[in-house]
C-alpha cells in the first residue's frame, strides 16, 4: 500500500472516453544577470505540443487523477442516468477497481528560453544555498529536449525543467445496484496541467505494519505560468520542499506513532495535514527571501506577488500559507528554519 503526495500548483481540462463493461546546460556564472527577457518570454502564449513522454503508466492510485474523474462524473449528468438505466436503479454504488497513470511533457525547444531559464534556476538556487546555509541537494539541473530522462541513481536529486506537464491516465470503475448486478467503466483523459513544481514522495506501508518514506530522486519544473512570478519562484520553493521534507516526514512518523495509526487509511488524514504544514513554511520563506533574490536580477511588480498567493490560497492545501508568512516574518527566516529543522511540530503549532 503506498501514498503519494506532491508540491505543486494545478489547473487542468479533461478528455473522456467512457464505455460500459457489457461492450467490454554549463551557463554564464554572472551574479547580476539581468532576467528581464525571461519575464517577457514567459508571458508568450504556452504551448501545448508536441507531447512526449516522461515515464511509463504506473499503476496505483494518483489522487489527482481519481479526482477529475469524479469531478467528471459529477457533472455528466448524461453519463450517470445511462449506468442508471443499464442497472435498473435509483441509486448507485460504485468502487475503483483500477487506476494507471503516467506523466508527459511539453520540451521546452527555443534556445533563448530554454537556456534563460535553466540558468536562472541555478543562479537563484546557489543564492538560496548560500543564505540559507543548506546544502546542494542536486545532481544535476537540465532542460529536457524531448526524449525520456535517464534518471540517475546515485545520490541527489535530478532536476528536469520542460515547458508544460500533462497527466495521462486510465481508470476502471464497477458501479452496482442493491441486487449487485455490474456495470463497469472505462475513464481515459488527459490533465493538462499548470503544475509548476512536482516533487513526490512515497508513504509504504510494509506487510508488519510500519511506514517507510521514499522520495522521488528527481523534480520537474514547468517554466510557463499565467504568472511569471509563478514560474520565477518555484526553483526556490521546490528546493525547499526537498531539503526539508525530511523533518515533515520525521513529524509525520512522530504524528502517527503518538496517534497509534496502523493504516493508510488512517494516515492521510495526517499526511495531508503534514503537507499544509511543509506549504506554510516554504511559502513563509520564499516570502521572505525572493525579494533579496530577485533584487539581483528583475524587478518584479509587487501585484504579481500578491496574485500568486491570492491563487495559492484558493486551495486548502496552502490553508497555512499566509499565516507560515507571518511566523516568519516575526521570526526572520533563519530562525524559523531552525524552528523547523529541530522542533516541526512546534512550528505547526504556531499555524493553527
Amino acid at each position: 500500500m503506498n501514498y503519494r503526495w506532491f508540491s505543486k500548483n494545478i489547473v487542468f481540462s479533461i478528455i473522456f472516453i467512457p464505455f460500459f463493461f457489457h461492450s467490454a546546460h554549463c551557463v554564464d556564472d554572472d551574479p547580476k544577470a539581468d532576467y528581464s527577457r525571461l519575464m517577457q518570454l514567459i508571458e508568450i502564449e504556452d504551448k501545448q505540443s508536441p507531447l512526449c513522454v516522461f515515464h511509463d503508466f504506473e499503476d496505483g492510485f494518483d489522487e489527482e487523477s481519481h479526482r477529475a474523474v469524479l469531478d467528471h462524473l459529477n457533472n455528466d449528468p448524461d453519463l450517470i442516468q445511462a449506468i442508471k438505466t443499464e442497472l435498473g436503479a435509483e441509486s448507485l454504488r460504485w468502487k475503483l477497481a483500477h487506476l494507471e497513470y503516467r506523466l508527459l511533457f511539453v520540451p521546452e525547444k527555443r534556445e533563448e528560453y530554454a537556456t534563460l531559464y535553466e540558468r536562472y534556476c541555478r543562479d537563484v538556487i546557489n543564492d538560496l544555498l548560500v543564505m540559507t546555509n543548506l546544502s546542494n541537494p542536486y545532481n544535476d539541473i537540465l532542460t529536457l529536449t524531448g526524449q525520456p530522462p535517464e534518471i540517475s541513481e546515485d545520490q541527489g536529486v535530478s532536476a528536469f525543467l520542460v515547458h508544460n506537464l500533462v497527466k495521462e491516465f486510465s481508470g476502471t470503475y464497477i458501479f452496482f445496484n442493491q441486487k449487485r448486478k455490474k456495470v463497469k467503466i472505462q475513464l481515459e483523459g488527459k490533465v493538462v496541467s499548470g503544475e509548476v513544481g512536482f516533487y513526490s514522495t512515497t508513504l509504504n506501508i510494509n506487510e508488519y505494519g510500519s511506514f517507510e518514506f521514499v522520495n522521488d530522486n528527481y523534480t520537474i519544473w514547468q517554466n510557463s505560468a499565467k504568472n511569471p512570478y509563478t514560474a520565477l519562484i518555484v526553483p526556490v520553493e521546490e528546493t525547499l520542499h526537498i531539503l526539508l521534507r525530511e523533518y515533515t516526514q520525521k513529524a509525520i512518523l512522530q504524528t502517527l506513532e503518538a496517534e497509534g495509526v496502523q493504516g493508510l487509511k488512517g494516515a492521510r488524514k495526517i499526511i495531508e495535514d503534514w503537507v499544509s504544514v511543509e506549504e506554510g513554511i516554504v511559502g513563509g520563506l520564499g516570502h521572505s527571501l525572493m525579494p533579496r533574490i530577485l533584487d539581483n536580477y528583475v524587478d518584479i511588480p509587487s501585484l504579481l506577488v500578491e496574485k500568486d498567493l491570492e491563487n495559492k490560497s484558493q486551495s486548502t492545501k496552502y490553508r497555512h500559507l499566509k499565516k507560515g508568512i507571518e511566523v516568519t516574518t516575526d521570526l526572520g527566516y533563519q530562525k524559523t528554519l531552525h524552528l523547523y529543522k529541530t522542533d516541526p511540530i512546534k512550528f505547526r503549532d504556531m499555524l493553527i
